[in-house]
């Protein structure tokens, strides 16, 4: 799964400094990376209430100090640095919304997919038509590549 296969799914845009709040987004490096099966473009998926500016910073400009707990941030900002040092690019896509509406036919692909995947979510959830899209991209990325996106830890 690359960002051009997800890129009609939704009305991504470009981050460039938006307090958009209530956001599903993804990392996009500007080469793909080998995955078990196959190689992908995405590197991080996520979703956030709060303002996708104040999670790009934290996630993209985070030092490991003292008073930063935050592993993700930690690891999602040293990685990036690393990144721009061997002059790879990584833009920031979103899309205001967090839950999307899937048809019969998806959402019992889905389930499958999800019960394999994430098998504690499936137990919880009752409706597999009205997902997060988070959750959605997670588990379609898991299932093509046998694993998440590298920045990603846990579904």
């Amino acid at each position: 799964m690359n960002f051009r296969d997800i890129e009609h799914w939704a009305k991504w845009v470009r981050f460039s400094g938006q307090h958009d709040r209530g956001v599903t987004y993804v990392y996009v490096a500007s080469q793909p990376f080998a995955r078990l099966r196959g190689e992908s473009d995405i590197i991080y998926i996520g979703e956030t209430n709060n303002s996708i500016r104040t999670r790009y910073s934290q996630e993209t400009e985070t030092g490991n100090t003292g008073w930063n707990t935050q592993n993700t941030n930690i690891r999602t900002t040293h990685v990036f640095r690393e990144l721009r040092q061997s002059g790879a690019a990584v833009a920031c896509y979103f899309v205001k919304g967090q839950k999307v509406r899937l048809h019969p036919e998806f959402s019992e692909t889905f389930a499958r997919k999800l019960q394999t995947w994430d098998k504690r979510t499936f137990v919880q959830m009752q409706d597999y038509s009205r997902v997060h899209l988070e959750k959605f991209l997670l588990v379609t990325y898991a299932d093509e590549h046998l694993e998440l996106p590298p920045l990603n830890n846990r579904f």
